[in-house]
Formats: structure tokens, sequence, C-alpha cells
């Protein structure tokens, strides 16, 4: 039996360890309470069984093919030709979220679109009846998914929900449009209305994107039909700048963690701010809000290093400069060299952007 390292030792190299990668911080600190214990008299049976579960090269981090540090423990020896154990549930979870995917999405087709053509008289009463059928099995599926740790079978329920959430919009969407005989507005209102909640439930459920997203899509859609049938006689810019407000306040909320995942929050706040933009620029200010809007999407990029901000913001430059440039410097070279100014702009924050990332911080 070897003698225990001294503690200096033990802890410097556990610190490289760990900066190296081949440790993670929880597994060091168990190899540095296992020492101890050993020390102490605890025997090596104590430090083995802490020092056990990193022995794997798939859990510490390490490239395949590398050899371990000296000192490191050593991974436990697998036979030849003997199947991962952790690829068979990985498999066959993978199988479940395809064969769910392809049953909902035939499930929404088939009540959606081939009914209407296999049934080209079909009565408002079978497609609430459809969609109610669509809306209670793709949510009971989904509850009875058995999710556990399996990355798979979490977005395949995810899926299976958003499915549902869409069925209830289109049940409540024929019922206020065939059966109430609303118009086309206050049927959007209504069926929104109803799925929006559905889908804020989902998400308090799972804090899942998707539920994230639709969350946000209902929530927008109550806004702006809402503002939209208050005041029909104000074009679209009213709605618009609702859509715009709620966008502004929902990343705001995603950003201080009200709203999980956050990265959800910011992707679903920036299209909803590049779509309220867009709906406020018949008038005037809109123009100016919309250029906002794009240089405080590159903000927010850079600030919070998400690159598909970044990438919202090129789409608003390619949407609203040239719009912007039409209306006010038309027939003019200004508006393609503005166009080209914005460009090598965005050109100098992507190299710089991409010169930070490879530049390392400091420890």
């Amino acid at each position: 039996m070897s003698d225990p390292l001294p503690r200096s030792d033990l802890g410097e190299m556990l610190e490289r360890w760990v900066a190296e990668g081949w440790l993670t911080a929880g597994q060091a600190e168990r190899i540095r309470a296992g020492e101890a214990a050993r020390a102490a008299g605890g025997g090596a049976g104590a430090a083995s069984r802490v020092a056990e579960p990193v022995g794997g090269g798939a859990e510490s981090g390490a490239p395949p093919g590398a050899s371990a540090p000296a000192g490191a423990p050593a991974p436990e020896a697998v036979p030849a030709g003997a199947p991962d154990p952790a690829a068979v549930p990985r498999r066959a979870s993978l199988i479940a979220e395809a064969l769910g995917y392809v049953g909902g999405v035939l499930a929404v087709v088939a009540g959606f679109i081939a009914v209407s053509d296999l049934w080209p008289g079909i009565t408002s009463g079978a497609q609430l009846a459809i969609a109610a059928a669509g809306t209670i099995a793709l949510g009971a599926a989904g509850t009875l998914v058995r999710v556990g740790d399996s990355p798979a079978l979490r977005r395949l329920r995810s899926v299976l929900w958003l499915l549902s959430t869409v069925c209830l919009a289109a049940f409540m969407g024929v019922l206020a449009g065939q059966i109430w005989d609303l118009s086309p507005v206050d049927t959007t209102l209504v069926a929104t209305a109803v799925a929006t909640p559905y889908a804020v439930l989902l998400w308090w459920r799972t804090r899942a994107p998707l539920q994230h997203l639709a969350m946000f899509a209902g929530a927008a859609a109550v806004v702006g039909t809402g503002i939209a049938s208050v005041a029909p006689g104000l074009d679209a810019w009213l709605p618009g700048l609702g859509i715009w407000a709620l966008s502004a306040a929902w990343g705001a909320a995603a950003h201080r963690g009200y709203l999980a995942p956050r990265n959800a929050g910011y992707l679903a706040a920036g299209i909803g701010l590049l779509t309220g933009a867009q709906m406020t620029m018949s008038v005037a200010a809109g123009h100016v809000l919309a250029l906002v809007t794009v240089a405080g999407l590159f903000a927010a990029g850079v600030a919070v290093r998400r690159v598909w901000l970044l990438l919202l913001g090129a789409l608003g430059v390619v949407v609203f400069v040239p719009q912007t440039a039409a209306r006010y410097l038309p027939q003019s070279v200004a508006a393609p060299l503005a166009v080209f100014t914005v460009g090598l702009v965005l050109l100098g924050v992507a190299l710089w952007l991409a010169r930070a990332r490879r530049t390392p911080r400091p420890r």
C-alpha cells in the first residue's frame, strides 16, 4: 500500500487536473475527502469507494484516446464486444421520440388537412370533435410519457403538448368563427385567449422551451388582436406597438430569471420586437422604433453573448434599413450607401466578437 500524498501536493495535482479538464470540481472534492479519510486511518477501502465514480473518461471529460494523468484513478475495464449499458436506453428513447413525432404530426395533419380533402362537406360539429379529440389525446399522451432523465423523451413530451395546444386553438377558432360567427380578429382573440392559459400551465409544469415559445406566441396574439378589436380604425401600428412593448417586457423578465429558460425568453423577445417594429412602420415614428430595435438587439447580443440576438439584429437591418432608405432617400445614392455603411458596422462587430471569444479570460 502506497503512502498517502501530502495535502499540498495532492491539492496542487487536483487543481491542475480540474484546470486541464481531467476531473470536475465535485470529483476532485471526493478524491480529496477520500485521501483525508485514508490518512486518518479509514483504510484504502474508503478512498477507493470515494474515488470510484471518477474512473470513467466520459464523466471526467478526458478526450478519447488520451492517457490519464499520473496518479489519477484508472477507468473500469469493459469486456471487448460488450454493448454500452447506457446506449440501449438512449437508443430506445430516440426511437420512441421519433415515433412520437411521426404519430403526433400525422394525427394533426389527418385532422386538419386530409379530412378536409376526403370529406369536403365536413360539418362544424365534426371539426370540433376532431379538434377536441386531438387536444385531449395529445395532451394525455404527453402526460403519460415517463421522461425521467431522458432528453429525447422530454423533447417528445414538449412536442406532444405543443400539438395539443394547437388543437385547442383550432377548436376555439372553429367554435368562434363558424358557430358564434365572430369576425376574424375576434375569432383569433378568442382562440388565443383560451389556448394561452393552457400553454402557461404546461410551461409552469415543465419550463420547456417549446412551451415557453407557445406561451409567448399566445400572449402576443392576445395583445395584438385585443388592441385591434378595441381600436379597429388605427391600422396595424398600435397593435404592433403593443406587441413590441410586450416583447421588451418579456425579454427583461427572462433576463432576470422570471421566465425560464432564459435562452427561449431571449429568442421569443427578439422575434416579437422585430414583428412589432415591422407592424409600426406604416407611420414615421415606426421607422425610428425599428432602427432603435435593431441597435438594441445588437447591444443585447453583445451584452449577454447570444449569437441569435445578433442574427436577429442582422435580419432587422436587412428588413428595416432598405424600407427606411426607400422612404426618406428615394432615387438617391444615399440609400445603398446607408445599407453599405450598416453592413460594414455589422462586419466590424462580428470580427470584434470573434476576436474576443478567442482571447482566453484570465483566471
